[in-house]
């Protein structure tokens, strides 16, 4: 577990922040009907294609003529009003939300660290540990540095959060184009990213590492072989990693639901 990295352990918050502020992308209908079987269909011409509809086509009236260059302001407003810990609109205040919150995304799904995405978010604690006879376990004192993170993004109102980031997508879409590969989806992705973080274990009491020349890694293999964005969920603690995944699954069985 790397001494440096101790410093980029919350940027989780921000990073599940993004999840929220996306989720309900993958699961937001797209185009197409039904098609049609048999002759009457063969005969029938294929209808031109509708042509793809401009970003301030797509924007809801109260977003027409935000861009991502100027949607700091918008967004910060609208998702501070999705919960009532004052820490979430400390942390919306920094610039360039959306693709900060888009590309970290994609950084997890890729099992990379997003921290050059979000660097502003840092533990004012260092990461400590305890010498037990020789045998070094994490400080339960580390974890607690990430209490207030997991509350917040707990916090979060579920519908709201929906509601806001259906209405935010077109702007997000055009986000990840900036990296997505050809043909890649920001649904898709999104559903990597998800996958990412529940695999995360669920490592209770305290696991035991080892001191490297400036760095720590897990003891257990199985730990230290996970990708470098659920190492750095894992060290938020048992409760808080058990805290962030039950409402990221409450989050998918609401976008799950039937809308009226």
């Amino acid at each position: 577990m790397a001494e440096g990295n101790r410093t980029i352990v919350a940027i989780f918050v921000v990073l599940l922040l993004a999840v929220v502020i996306v989720v309900a992308v993958w699961l937001w209908p797209r185009g197409g009907g039904e098609e049609t079987a048999g002759l009457a269909a063969e005969a029938t011409p294929a209808p031109e294609p509708e042509p793809t509809a401009t970003l301030a086509e797509q924007l809801s009236e109260r977003l027409q003529g935000i861009t991502l260059k100027t949607s700091d302001t918008a967004v910060q407003e609208l998702a501070a009003g999705l919960s009532t810990n004052p820490k979430l609109a400390a942390w919306l205040a920094n610039d360039d939300l959306i693709r900060r919150f888009t590309f970290s995304i994609d950084n997890i799904a890729a099992g990379q660290s997003p921290r050059a995405q979000l660097e502003f978010l840092r533990p004012q604690k260092a990461f400590s540990v305890d010498d037990q006879g020789g045998v070094l376990v994490i400080d339960p004192a580390s974890y607690h540095r990430y209490d207030q993170a997991a509350a917040v993004f707990a916090s979060l109102d579920t519908e709201g959060t929906v509601a806001l980031y259906r209405e935010l997508e077109p702007l997000i879409e055009e986000a990840y184009r900036e990296v997505a590969p050809p043909g890649k989806q920001f649904s898709d992705r999104l559903q990597e990213a998800f996958d990412e973080l529940l695999a995360v274990p669920i490592v209770e009491g305290q696991p035991q590492v080892e001191e490297l020349v400036v760095t720590y890694r897990w003891a257990d293999d199985k730990l230290e072989d996970l990708s470098a964005a659920q190492r750095q969920l894992l060290r938020m603690g048992p409760d808080n990693v058990r805290r962030i995944q039950e409402k990221i699954r409450e989050l998918q069985a609401a976008l799950a639901a039937p809308t009226d």
